[in-house]
């Protein structure tokens, strides 16, 4: 599992979600556990609550109301069971000036306070999504992974057997590179997974012959993407010496494969000499997409042909009208 620190999210989030530290510097080396994704009864972000644990506490408008309505002594008491316990990190949202008495028991207990100048109640769901992302378990596999026709496809194969040079063709015709070589999968749902590239070898594409190429500098930004939802994994393999005899034509090599406990679609393409497996690759996608609509094309062609067999054994036409649906145009 990743350790992700305070100063981390800081610094990767400063500028997208506006943030400005306040204080409780010294709590800028605290990390999230561990098991926070899968500790039960604590949250990981949320609104000011002090009865309910939560490891990142957004502080709004409303809440400092409260706050400010209390005695001393409460509010002494408030603020310790805010910076104890499982807090890590208080977050003072809606561009609020932050009062003096939070950043004092900030710095006394050694918890980051930091303030926004956004909308508390937008900023949680924000912040809440980047920290399940970078917090779930990751899963590094070798392959190539990229955006075609909108669908995330991870391109799966033996060293050599042609992965990079099929994808350097597919961006060609307008996919998007999202990871070479190494590709960081992790969960973000209980069926989605999202694969993404390590940041030193974000925008490379490395092409036996061509050596390193940034695709990004060749293509323009539209032909990269930071991350992706895995829907469909393509498995490259050489094929052997009785595939023509085992080959069924009417079968397509599709299957399921599972990834950190979720199952991916997957079909399996053999590289045979002549084939073009840039448009292979697309076909694919596109009848990956008709599947989820509800259609399956072999499915549908057996059914036509039984129907023409059963027509033709009861002496009717086989070509007649409601046998077989005709899609021939005016």
């Amino acid at each position: 599992m990743p350790r992700l620190s305070v100063q981390h999210l800081f610094s990767e989030r400063r500028e997208k979600l506006e943030l400005t530290w306040v204080a409780g510097q010294k709590g800028g080396t605290r990390v999230f556990p561990k098991d926070v994704l899968n500790r039960p009864g604590v949250g990981l972000v949320g609104h000011f609550n002090l009865n309910h644990p939560i490891v990142v506490q957004v502080i709004g408008a409303s809440d400092v109301d409260y706050l400010e309505k209390l005695s001393a002594s409460e509010r002494g008491e408030a603020l310790y069971t805010l910076f104890s316990g499982e807090t890590i990190c208080a977050i003072v949202g809606d561009d609020l000036e932050v009062p003096q008495y939070l950043s004092d028991a900030a710095n006394r207990h050694d918890v980051a306070l930091i303030a926004s100048a956004k909308q508390s109640r937008p900023f949680v769901n924000l912040l809440r999504a980047w920290l399940q992302r970078e917090l779930s378990e990751v899963s590094t596999m070798h392959g190539v992974f990229l955006d075609v026709l909108g669908i995330g496809v991870l391109i799966r194969g033996d060293s050599s057997i042609g992965k990079s040079e099929l994808a350097l063709e597919l961006i060609s015709r307008g996919a998007g590179l999202v990871a070479d070589d190494v590709v960081e999968i992790y969960q973000i749902g209980p069926e989605t997974l999202q694969g993404r590239c390590p940041p030193l070898l974000r925008d490379f594409l490395e092409v036996r012959g061509l050596g390193v190429l940034n695709i990004k500098l060749i293509f323009g930004e539209t032909a990269v993407r930071p991350r992706k939802t895995l829907k469909l994994v393509v498995n490259l393999e050489r094929p052997g010496e009785d595939y023509q005899k085992n080959l069924n034509r009417l079968a397509a090599a599709a299957g399921k494969e599972t990834m950190l406990g979720v199952e991916i679609p997957s079909v399996t393409i053999a590289l045979v000499v002549g084939r073009n497996l840039a448009v292979l690759v697309e076909a694919a996608v596109r009848n990956y997409i008709l599947q989820t609509r509800g259609y399956d094309s072999s499915r549908e062609f057996l059914e036509r042909h039984e129907a023409a067999m059963r027509a033709e054994a009861d002496g009717a036409d086989p070509n007649a009208t409601g046998v077989f649906q005709s899609y021939e145009s005016d």
